[in-house]
């Protein structure tokens, strides 16, 4: 989910803006309220391209809904960010907002090492197991002319 609210240098607690209409503090199985999180950091260069995605460190604790690759939390609190490889812009960007909320601005390597500085990952025993391994499967039934156009790609006519 995606939510225009800043993080703070304060714990949050989860607010659902979905308007499904739970009564039930987030996060809510079924939907996308709550504060999301990977259990092992993403790829150093996943966020180099956009001027606003930037990976950090955060504890997650309250309610949590465990996934494969991930989880959702009622609260949250922010750890660390990770400064872009390269210096430039963002880099003093990112330095800057870490500064101004109070925690460390990291290479993305050591995200994981300040992460364990304020508790322990969820074990790999309590996970779900990944039902879904093929990522870029399409979703639904393929379409045999879709199927059909992107196997004569590349043949000459």
């Amino acid at each position: 989910m995606h939510t225009w609210d800043r993080w703070t240098a304060e714990p949050m607690t989860a607010a659902c803006n979905a308007g499904t209409g739970h009564d039930e503090p987030p996060p809510v199985n079924g939907c996308s309220c709550g504060f999301y999180a990977r259990y092992t950091p993403v790829p150093r260069t996943a966020s180099a391209a956009t001027p606003d995605l930037v990976a950090g460190a955060v504890a997650l604790w309250g309610r949590l809904e465990l996934h494969a690759h991930g989880m959702r939390g009622q609260h949250a609190r922010l750890l660390a960010l990770a400064l872009p490889l390269t210096a430039g812009p963002k880099r003093r960007r990112v330095q800057e907002v870490a500064d101004a909320l109070g925690v460390p601005a990291v290479p993305a390597r050591g995200l994981q090492a300040e992460a364990l500085r304020h508790g322990a990952p969820i074990p790999p025993s309590m996970r779900p197991p990944d039902l879904e391994p093929n990522k870029r499967k399409a979703p639904g039934t393929p379409d045999p002319a879709r199927l059909h156009a992107v196997g004569d790609r590349g043949r000459r006519r």
